[in-house]
Parts: structure tokens; C-alpha cells; sequence
């Protein structure tokens, strides 16, 4: 199956006077239509690993190619391209605009692209059915629930329809029911839109492939439980 994702000896210095290293000589692939899980340690580099595969942060070395494209040398203007039309994101914190209501808020990477044509709010309106949130869309995001506002997130991060979904801790703040059912929901859409996860947790439930880190290195990675 085809790669979304390419990390090819991938390192990650912070600082100049004094350096610390974060990644050390990373090599990944990330397939389409797969889940992936980053366990590890806190510290260990999981979401700086997490960052440079959306292409929030650079490497110090090395290569990601993003869906065929070589990111290393590509312009800002044209990363932020490729990062909005290939990339969902979904973090801890959902951050939602608490100014605007559900629907607006899961258009808003739409927004970005100025693209507000009647099959993506179709879509949009498709995405919250599906979610369970559909009779919300007009209600202000702090009038959900914290399991309601990060399938509020979940619909955000899929309206552009990517391959790559990245999501960082994304049930970090909720309780166990709805973490689980964040990870159904997970499940859900990588079946029915074939979208790949690379997850971001410490969570054991989320069946797929294990990458597990330690103190900047790529220690393990299991096959897919699927």
C-alpha cells in the first residue's frame, strides 16, 4: 500500500549556544488507510515527532515527504498549501472559536482554502450527521460537552477531505466514555474514508500499528492488530 508519509533520517536539534537533541535518525512510513499509535514516555519526542510530520516544525536533517511531495526544500507559502489540503489536525485542547458556532467552526480549514461551495458544506453537514452532532450545528461550541466539542474537532480536521489525519493526546481531557468513543469514531472514519491516524497517546485501546519511542529513537514498531 502506498505511503502518506516518509520520514527518512529524520534529527531534531533545539537551540545553538546550547543544543539538545530530540529525534535521533528517524525512519518511518506511514501507509495510507492505516492507524497508527505513537506511545512513550513523557519527554521522549512523541509530539516533536508529531509536528515534523505535519510540517509544523522542520527537521535540523533529514526528509518528510507529505502524499509524493518532498517537503525539505518547499517554500512556506506552498507548505501551508500541501499542510491544509492533505492534513487534518486534532489536538488535546480542541481549539474551537468560541465566536462562531459548530457548523462554522468545522468550516473554518474551508475557509482557508476560500472555498465555500455548496458540496462543502454538504459535506460539513455530512460529517456532523455522522458524528452525532448534526441537530448542534447551530449551537455555540461552549454549549457542548467535552466529548461533543472534540467531535466538533474531529469534523473540523475532515472537511478537507485529507489522507492524513494527526492527532496529538486528542482524549487527554476526556473522561473514559468518551474517550472510547473518540477511538470509535476513529475507526469509523478510517474504514468508511480511508483517512490514516497517527495518535499521539497513552491510551492501550486503540487497536492498529504501535511505533513506540524512547528518548528521541523509534525502539519498536508493531504490525497493525487489525
Amino acid at each position: 500500500m502506498p505511503n502518506v508519509i516518509e520520514l527518512k533520517d529524520v534529527n531534531k536539534i533545539y537551540g545553538t549556544r546550547v543544543k539538545s537533541q530530540i529525534l535521533y535518525d528517524i525512519n518511518l512510513e506511514i501507509e495510507e488507510n492505516s492507524i497508527n499509535s505513537v506511545v512513550g514516555a513523557s519527554g521522549s519526542g512523541k509530539t516533536t515527532l508529531l509536528n515534523i510530520m505535519g510540517t509544523l516544525d522542520r527537521p535540523t536533517s533529514g526528509e518528510v515527504i507529505i502524499d509524493g511531495s518532498n517537503t525539505k526544500n518547499m517554500a512556506q507559502h506552498k507548505l501551508a498549501k500541501l499542510r491544509n489540503q492533505a492534513i487534518g489536525f486534532i489536538f488535546q485542547f480542541h481549539f474551537l472559536l468560541q465566536e462562531f458556532n459548530v457548523f462554522d467552526n468545522v468550516l473554518m480549514p474551508s475557509k482557508i482554502q476560500r472555498n465555500s461551495r455548496t458540496e462543502v458544506k454538504e459535506r460539513a453537514n455530512r460529517l456532523l450527521d455522522m458524528l452525532g452532532l448534526y441537530k448542534y450545528r447551530q449551537y455555540n461550541v461552549l454549549d457542548l460537552s467535552g466529548g461533543q466539542q472534540q467531535r466538533v474537532a474531529i469534523a473540523r480536521s475532515l472537511i478537507n477531505n485529507p489522507k492524513i489525519i494527526l492527532a496529538d493526546e486528542p482524549t487527554g481531557n476526556l473522561d473514559l466514555h468518551s474517550s472510547e468513543d473518540v477511538y470509535n469514531i476513529f475507526k469509523q472514519v478510517n474504514k468508511e474514508y480511508g483517512v490514516a491516524f497517527v495518535i499521539v497517546t497513552h491510551d492501550k485501546h486503540l487497536a492498529g500499528r504501535v511505533i513506540k519511542i524512547q528518548d528521541g529513537e523509534i525502539l519498536l514498531v508493531s504490525p497493525s492488530a487489525r
